[in-house]
């Protein structure tokens, strides 16, 4: 599976990386994979996705289902790719966050039928999704909308069926919502909550057209042991789960990055801020610390930054007596 090549073709023919290694002839070894019919350097473990976004555009695979701080999962079928071992050979469609990505072999992004493929999926979610944009929370902040748009939805083509737009809102918790209505089963609530929090209050309940997500016992919000961290209305990419404070919405005019104060881990915020009254907290997820996470204090306990009570001058003894 290996191509034995010389320093002189890897440096003119494949973008630079650290995966080079030698064999017991002293020639160098390098495994390297096609995006497109160019070459390009492939790292132990990877995955197409990961590969493609380490040398081509972050964006020239759309996902639903993938986040940054969280495992692969495969469920949305968006980030689909055609794999050919041969050139222009027969092609194979398959998930991009999850696949490894093999040696020698042929990744085409963007081919026809991986576009109809994708446009497919969409419009079949959209037959289940209110159409309510305009007046959406998440309006032009919705990865439902722009990946719509990219994958050039411009109407959809299946007649009106069952669906689930009668789903109605949660509005029990003091700081987290869910309308589950624009719920599109990508499971990021979930995972977010078990792999970031590690706290299992959301999971996916019912089989086939009838899951849905459920917290704890199928309680409400309130009624869940839901610890309020925010992770899950971080990663939901529709406005299905959010907080009270429209933490996804963009009427923010200016984002500041800074550092957490109510312990010591030094997590890193994003702070939303309009005329200078915070709007909401985010957790970037670039951030080495905390990598897109904070805990209940860090997200919505900002209250306190223009409380009338907060000390804002050092108090002064002005009397002997203790």
């Amino acid at each position: 599976m290996a191509q034995t090549t010389t320093q002189s073709q890897i440096k003119n023919d494949i973008k630079a990386s650290n995966g080079h290694s030698q064999n017991g002839n002293g020639t160098i070894e390098v495994k390297v994979a096609y995006i497109d019919d160019q070459p390009f350097e492939m790292k132990d473990g990877e995955t197409i996705l990961s590969f493609v976004r380490r040398n081509k555009d972050k964006k020239l695979i759309p996902t639903l289902c993938d986040a940054p701080n969280l495992e692969p999962f495969g469920s949305c079928r968006v980030c689909s790719v055609d794999v050919a071992l041969v050139q222009n050979g027969r092609v194979k469609t398959q998930a991009s966050c999850h696949t490894p990505v093999m040696a020698n072999s042929y990744i085409y992004t963007s081919s026809e039928r991986v576009q109809r493929l994708r446009k497919n999926i969409i419009e079949l979610v959209l037959t289940d999704h209110p159409l309510d944009c305009l007046t959406c929370e998440v309006n032009n902040n919705c990865e439902l909308q722009e990946v719509a748009a990219r994958v050039g939805v411009r109407d959809v083509r299946y007649p009106e069926g069952k669906n689930h737009l009668d789903r109605t809102k949660d509005l029990s918790h003091p700081y987290m919502t869910s309308d589950l209505s624009k719920c599109i089963n990508c499971f990021r609530c979930v995972r977010a909550c078990d792999e970031v929090q590690g706290q299992f209050v959301l999971s996916m309940a019912g089989r086939g057209f009838d899951s849905h997500i459920i917290k704890s016992s199928n309680q409400t919000f309130f009624e869940s042991d839901c610890v309020s961290c925010g992770a899950c209305a971080q990663a939901c990419p529709t406005s299905a789960i959010s907080d009270v404070f429209e933490s996804k919405s963009i009427v923010a005019k200016e984002k500041t990055r800074t550092i957490c104060t109510y312990c010591g881990v030094g997590c890193n915020l994003e702070v939303a801020t309009v005329n200078g009254v915070i709007k909401s907290i985010q957790a970037p997820y670039d951030a080495e610390v905390n990598e897109g996470h904070t805990c209940l204090k860090g997200r919505y306990a900002f209250s306190f930054y223009n409380h009338t009570d907060r000390l804002r001058t050092p108090l002064i003894k002005k009397t002997v007596n203790l």
